[in-house]
């Protein structure tokens, strides 16, 4: 057969419909390999990107939830240091708190026999400051004198009290002798740091 008499009308329908199929399956290949598969890849790409954003939006939400919750906490934090700064006095006005007790004694109508302040006994943010207070008085004067220090702004806490009397004393304003220690609480400005390096940075 001449190859010039093959023509399509020729052929049985079968061959016909085969060989449709095979030039639909080839353009349907070369549209693939020249524009679909790129296209694919893109999608492909772009939805491991969708992916991966949505997985830092979710982490990035719940960082952001829990910076609230920090920024809360610490301002809370940084009111109750703030209380305590107001009622605990700094290392720089530990003189003050002196003369303040002082001041208390006397306007209590007390004499003050012995006024000796002891080694700090250093805690966490703070330091326990006690002082050993002798003085003479009556039983009026020196529970004024509590109460003044209870009414002070600054803690100042009160303990190991005794009273003796003061024998042969004519004098109403001076009938005992009270010992007491009176311990102020003062916050600690340069804390070491838990590393042991110095908190001023040498």
């Amino acid at each position: 057969m001449d190859l010039k008499d093959i023509r399509l009308d020729n052929l049985s329908r079968p061959v016909q419909h085969a060989l449709l199929a095979g030039l639909v399956l080839c353009l349907a290949v070369v549209f693939y390999m020249y524009f679909m598969k790129d296209l694919i890849l893109e999608r492909d790409a772009l939805k491991v990107e969708i992916v991966n954003l949505e997985t830092s939006v979710a982490k990035m939400t719940a960082v952001e939830s829990q910076l609230k919750e920090f920024e809360q906490e610490l301002a809370q934090l940084n009111r109750y240091l703030a209380d305590l700064r107001s009622i605990l006095p700094a290392q720089k006005e530990t003189p003050t708190v002196l003369r303040s007790v002082q001041h208390m004694a006397v306007s209590s109508n007390l004499k003050i026999l012995k006024f000796t302040p002891k080694p700090v006994i250093t805690k966490d943010f703070y330091s326990d400051w006690p002082i050993e207070i002798e003085v003479q008085g009556n039983y009026d004067g020196l529970g004024t004198f509590f109460e003044k220090i209870g009414r002070a702004t600054r803690i100042i806490d009160v303990g190991t009290i005794s009273m003796e009397n003061i024998p042969g004393s004519m004098d109403p304003k001076l009938t005992l002798k009270a010992k007491c220690t009176a311990t102020t609480f003062v916050y600690r400005e340069n804390r070491p740091d838990p590393a042991g390096n110095d908190a001023s940075g040498n």
